[in-house]
């Protein structure tokens, strides 16, 4: 649960830590407690439900994919809308700007997780920062919000020991129906068709049962000078479809040292690798999970002598899995130096240097019973960032009521990115493995980027009688991406807050401990974009030759002043604690308006170019934050009982779309994909699409709804309508425990109501069309036949009597669509910490836990069997949300453990 059961902790900010109790900033903190152990891959997986306004979505199930969340909703259309990650104060890259997908090419997948080179087990806390006051110092990358990781540190003391494992299975939360041999037979029986008697069941042979471990060891420790933290972590997951592995291994040294009273050092440096067997997830043939949904119970993977069989546009996914080669090699350093230096007893220096070198390799490799004559891709990415920060930090108490905090500070960072590709078709063996041995160079590129960001920040706190609190902050940031007109951006906040609680006539309440009002407005920006959108590029290579000589051409048009992209934000917030801090609520209403916002603008057919990057539009979203901690029953005996409750509000509208098309009815918009787009007056992820009626029980037709609701047999494009939208109005989660003695019982629950996901599946699975193509979902079955029939499907055509609906019924329409409200059994985790009166006779332990774990075993919602409702294909492309086409459902796990120290 997120960890604010003290007001008077001291919490993570930007560029420093503050007391809780006297902070104006709508944060949230989750402390490793509240994923200790988790079989999670990431930390952003540990945020699912646990903080108020943060909506996480697992956009698959695939290993290694990128978690999509979203803090206080979407600030951006076409620009990124993930939030800034910062580890140790470093960070991260994320492979924005370089036009690529998570660095990888793999048809169909989702993005790779920026952090999934980073061990949950070596993180202390994840803090979450929202408003315009937390988020503001960190200027132009502010906008989406800002994660702030901080690593596990040593202690001065005795040194200990620890060793966690555990291992678990898993299975798919949910499988789509399909058609049996049987079944498949049946329905061509009908069209007077015969089919085969043998077949084969794709989905059995490709769904499995997977499994999952972490071995992590560590140690801590040190004396009052030098104080160290040490770990390191072997994580194997193989996943419930074939051919998806992922296997992490990775250390980290923190290392602290002090010289004298006033010079301090330090060292966190996280070094790891990770192997991914990857498999496409999305729209790909070659996922498998797609083919195995698409391919027919006829297709068979073998021939009578047991070889393989070549299957034409949907490979044999079985000889995919054991033929071909997809690996996907990360190695990552990540880090950072530091000193720090007190010229005076309130006055501090510290200078940062920090790194975060990536280098990733990727490798296809198809035999020739895949593609025909084999194939071979390889590319090496190499994107090495780094960054110094220098700060000054003041802090003195003036008198017994005045109190100053100021900080200032400047930074650099720099990031180089290179890539070198390689393909080729064409190879005489299957046993020749190297891109070389192709006889048709396909691919064989290189290429280079970079980007600098220069900033300046400050920021100042004063108190006053320790109950009015003022806090101002600004950061002046340039952007190597931004035109040169435009190129610096200024971000500001002002917050104010009142300790209500330390007034007279509140301060001898018997039930109230705390209360305290915060409110500010501020600005943060957004530069996530190519790097070079500013700038008129020429383009060259094969399509620039002319005349069989090399040359260049125009490729994209130059706007000198491209800016930033800015988001203004308004909130208010009321902490408060009762009856000895038994109950805690914080509740925040907040308004954020997006504005310039970077878009493809459409240009006239006569500047040569189809659009070019300008700053155009607004958005704007709204929302409540509510979080609550109970102490329920807390006994002598040694029993307790705590709940943790949070919710998120969100409204989102998009105002002005300059430029933009415009639809039947006026509206501009920009389009996100077939099934939803972005428009005027209405949420940036609206659905748009026919609304479907069902099957006329009288004739057998199926019927939709022409735009203005009236019953038509022959819709078009033009009967297309919003239809719902992708973004949840609510998500969050509770979780209760129970403890008594050593034993404790926790059961997280998160919930999502209010928004629609479109199932693009469907529309393969629904259509009469795709007999003897594809396989089909059983409901065709339930086909009309005579007046009265209540039916799934139309009639079926017949000579002398077509049925047009029947070739029509699987069109894109509102039956794709579903509500996407779910309530989900996170995790359910009993675990028990052995007495310390037995640890002691063993003269060795000094803590052992043994736990056993269900992680999303249970699911409450309104969709029917084989429906995932935690699903975004598209990852995080903020202009296509909750779509799906055969994605990889979330995985369910079952796990046992031990943690012992020593």
């Amino acid at each position: 649960s997120a960890d604010i059961k003290q007001l008077g902790e001291v919490v993570v900010v930007g560029y420093g830590t503050q007391d809780k109790r006297y902070s104006t900033q709508s944060i949230s903190t989750v402390d490793s407690k509240a994923f200790e152990n988790m079989p999670v891959l990431s930390a952003q997986e540990a945020l699912q439900g646990q903080a108020a306004g943060v909506q996480m979505v697992g956009a698959s199930g695939v290993a290694g994919a990128q978690a999509n969340i979203r803090i206080r909703g979407v600030a951006s259309i076409s620009a990124g809308g993930s939030p800034l990650y910062v580890v140790d104060g470093v960070p991260m890259n994320d492979g924005s700007g370089s036009g690529l997908n998570g660095y990888s090419n793999v048809s169909g997948a989702v993005a790779l997780n920026p952090l999934a080179e980073i061990n949950p087990n070596e993180i202390k806390s994840v803090t979450v920062l929202k408003d315009a006051s937390a988020v503001a110092i960190y200027g132009s990358r502010g906008a989406n919000g800002v994660i702030l990781i901080e690593t596990k540190k040593g202690a001065a003391g005795k040194s200990t020991v620890n060793v966690d494992f555990y291992t678990g299975i898993q299975e798919p939360t949910a499988v789509l129906p399909y058609m049996s041999l049987n079944q498949y037979n049946q329905y061509n029986a009908a069209f007077g068709v015969e089919g085969p008697t043998d077949g084969f069941d794709w989905p059995e042979a490709i769904v499995q049962q997977g499994n999952i471990s972490n071995l992590n060891v560590s140690a801590q420790g040190g004396s009052d000078n030098t104080q160290y933290f040490l770990s390191g972590t072997y994580f194997k997951q193989n996943t419930y479809a074939i051919g998806n592995e992922f296997d992490r291994i990775n250390s980290r040294l923190n290392l602290t040292h002090q010289f004298n009273e006033r010079a301090r050092v330090g060292a966190n440096v996280g070094i790891s690798s990770t192997y991914n067997d990857r498999i496409s997830s999305d729209n790909s043939t070659f996922a498998p999970m797609t083919a195995a949904f698409l391919l027919t119970p006829y297709s068979r993977p073998f021939d009578d002598e047991g070889n393989y069989t070549r299957l034409g546009f949907i490979p044999n996914i079985l000889a995919l899995d054991e033929l071909a080669q997809q690996e996907y090699i990360t190695r990552r350093t990540t880090g950072n130096i530091f000193l720090e230096y007190d010229i005076l007893p309130n006055l501090k220096f510290k200078s940062d240097f920090g790194l975060d070198m990536v280098q990733t390799e990727e490798t296809t490799r198809n035999p020739d019973i895949i593609t025909p004559g084999g194939s071979g891709y390889k590319r090496v990415i190499q994107d090495n960032k780094w960054l110094n920060t220098n700060t000054l930090n003041y802090e003195q108490n003036l008198g017994s009521d005045h109190y100053i905090g100021a900080l200032i500070g400047q930074s650099y960072e720099r990031s180089d990115f290179n890539s070198i590709t390689v393909a080729g078709n064409g190879f005489v063996s299957d046993g020749l493995p190297n891109v070389a041995s192709a006889a048709t160079p396909t691919i064989t590129s290189a290429t280079g980027t970079s980007w600098a960001l220069n900033s300046y920040f400050s920021r100042l706190n004063y108190r006053f009688k320790d109950r009015y609190l003022l806090e101002g902050s600004i950061r002046r940031d340039g952007s190597s991406r931004f035109g040169a007109d435009n190129r610096y951006g200024t971000f500001y906040a002002v917050s104010a807050g009142w300790i209500l609680s330390e007034e007279n006539f509140l301060k001898n309440s018997n039930t109230l401990d705390f209360l305290r009002i915060n409110a500010s407005y501020g600005t943060a920006g957004n530069d996530r974009i190519d790097n070079f959108a500013s700038l008129g590029l020429y383009s060259a290579g094969a399509v620039g030759d002319y005349g069989g000589r090399p040359g260049i051409y125009p490729g994209q048009p130059a706007n000198p002043i491209l800016g930033w992209e800015e988001t203004a934000q308004f909130d208010v917030t009321v902490n408060a604690a009762f009856l000895d801090s038994r109950i805690t609520v914080e509740s925040s209403f907040w308004n954020k308006e997006t504005s310039g916002m970077l878009l493809s603008v459409p240009l006239p057919f006569t500047t040569g170019f189809r659009n070019r990057d300008e700053n155009a539009g607004v958005m704007r979203n709204t929302g409540v934050d509510l979080l609550i901690n109970t102490v329920n029953v807390q006994t002598a005996g040694g029993f307790e009982w705590r709940t943790s409750f949070n919710l998120g509000y969100l409204e989102n509208e998009v105002l002005e779309l300059p430029g933009a098309s415009e639809d039947n009815d006026g509206r501009q918009f920009v389009p996100g994909s077939a099934s939803q787009r972005a428009i005027v007056g209405h949420p940036v992820n609206s659905f748009y699409l026919i609304r479907y009626n069902g099957v006329n029980p009288q004739t057998g037709d199926a019927e939709w709804l022409t735009k203005d609701g009236e019953i038509t047999t022959t819709p078009t494009a033009d009967d297309r309508v919003i239809a719902g939208s992708a973004i949840p109005r609510f998500n969050g989660g509770f979780t209760n425990t129970f403890s008594f003695k050593g034993l404790e019982l926790s059961a997280f629950f998160t919930f999502t109501e209010g928004n629609s996901i479109y199932y693009g599946d469907l529309g393969f699975m629904y259509n009469p069309l795709n007999r003897n193509g594809f396989n089909l979902d059983p409901q065709l079955l339930d086909y009309w036949e005579q007046p009265g029939d209540n039916s799934f499907a139309p009639r079926l055509p017949s000579e002398g009597n077509p049925s047009p609906t029947h070739n029509s019924f699987s069109q894109r329409s509102t039956q794709q669509l579903r509500s996407g409200d779910y309530i989900r059994l996170r995790t359910l985790n009993l675990s028990y910490n052995l007495p310390a009166s037995l640890l002691q006779r063993t003269r060795v332990l000094t803590s052992a836990r043994v736990y056993t774990m269900l992680q999303n075993w249970f699911t409450f919602s309104g969709l029917e069997p084989g429906l995932e409702p935690e699903v975004s294909g598209q990852g995080g492309n903020n202009q296509i949300q909750g779509e799906s086409f055969f994605t990889p459902p979330q995985a369910r796990s079952f796990t046992v453990g031990v943690s012992v120290g020593f």
